[in-house]
């Protein structure tokens, strides 16, 4: 899996360097060989296409590492599978892709079952923390991992705490859990 928001381009890297950058990177975790030489954009592709590869870019914000990493399909072996994630489908569509799964946010009640899995070691919030647990869940954006992290952080905590605590995590957060 290669998380590559942002690394692309590089302000101190012309576009053909900072595509050998990324290739390298994506091989090196391919073929767990931390020193891999590319001295051409083609190298990867040459090591890749009779190798059947599961490939995980997460978090594409630009079609430059889409065109970097995964420009043609035959660039990798029969029975190869890549699975991207993104927030702007238009970097899909732009690169040709038209087999898009979008993920929706869980609803109210699953949000609600997620957090207390964790807050609380059951599907539902003890009494007299409802409301309490509903504020949290709408701290965290409705994220999953947002709701592992904070029912984790409120698990086994009073509810006097939790009253102390969600002011300080409102002014912390800020709308933002994406920031933790």
């Amino acid at each position: 899996m290669v998380d590559i928001k942002g690394s692309y381009p590089s302000p101190c890297l012309d576009e053909g360097r900072a595509q050998l950058q990324l290739q390298k990177q994506m091989l090196s975790q391919l073929i767990n060989h931390k020193d891999t030489m590319i001295t051409h954009l083609g190298v990867a592709q040459e090591r890749l296409k009779d190798k059947k590869v599961l490939l995980v870019l997460d978090d594409v914000d630009q079609l430059a590492q889409l065109d970097a990493l995964a420009g043609e399909n035959r660039w990798f072996g029969p029975g190869s599978r890549i699975i991207i994630t993104t927030e702007d489908q238009r970097i899909l569509n732009a690169h040709g892709i038209n087999h898009i799964y979008k993920v929706d946010y869980p609803n109210d009640e699953e949000a609600l079952q997620m957090f207390c899995m964790h807050a609380f070691g059951q599907k539902f919030p003890c009494d007299g923390f409802e409301e309490l647990a509903r504020e949290v869940i709408e701290l965290s954006g409705k994220l999953p991992l947002g709701l592992r992290f904070m029912g984790s952080y409120f698990r086994g905590m009073s509810k006097d705490e939790w009253t102390k605590a969600l002011p300080k995590l409102r002014n912390r957060l800020n709308g933002e859990i994406e920031a933790f």
